[in-house]
């Protein structure tokens, strides 16, 4: 089939490309090579034509034409079973929701452990309740200790005479008085 682009030539390819889709859908093509060439021989007429290349979309669309079947399959292990698998948009989807994430990878070890930072866990309401309330009974009992402990000791007079005083300052320190 012989192509011709005139004025209008990029809504005159967007209606080839549409034919070429609703031939495919049709089953109009034997095979997928058979497909490639029908799109290599329009994109090649257009370049010739016009000297541009087609728009990004209207090449995404005979991309979709070509790769149809697979894109349609509705296979469950076409990812593992093919060696370059197409997935549709929503096959894409399902499969990067069920991969694990590499944050996981990097914070476990070989032997199975977990090597994330802790995270401390918030306390619940009772949980602080019942650490204030006991907080508050050991600060009482603290606080009752702590005036025990450093109160001023009770204060010892000792009455004494002058010359009771002259003597144990001379016994003691060699102190005479005078």
């Amino acid at each position: 089939m012989t192509y011709t682009f005139g004025d209008n030539y990029k809504s005159q390819f967007s209606a080839e490309v549409t034919k070429l889709i609703e031939k495919n859908n049709a089953g109009g093509f034997a095979d997928r090579v058979d497909k490639m060439v029908e799109v290599q021989r329009l994109t090649d007429a257009y370049i010739d034509q016009t000297g541009e290349t087609p728009e990004a979309s209207e090449l995404e669309r005979l991309t979709d034409a070509i790769l149809s079947e697979e894109l349609k399959s509705m296979y469950r292990a076409k990812a593992s079973a093919t060696e370059y698998p197409f997935l549709s948009e929503r096959q894409m989807m399902t499969r990067i929701s069920g991969e694990a994430s590499f944050k996981l990878a990097e914070e476990t070890g070989t032997d199975g452990r977990s090597y994330a930072p802790p995270k401390r866990r918030e306390r619940s309401p009772y949980e602080n309740r019942y650490v204030d309330i006991h907080a508050k009974i050991r600060n009482i009992e603290r606080k009752r200790k702590y005036r025990i402990d450093t109160a001023p000791g009770p204060v010892e007079t000792y009455k004494r005479s002058p010359e009771e005083v002259s003597a144990y300052l001379e016994e003691t320190y060699g102190y005479r008085r005078i």
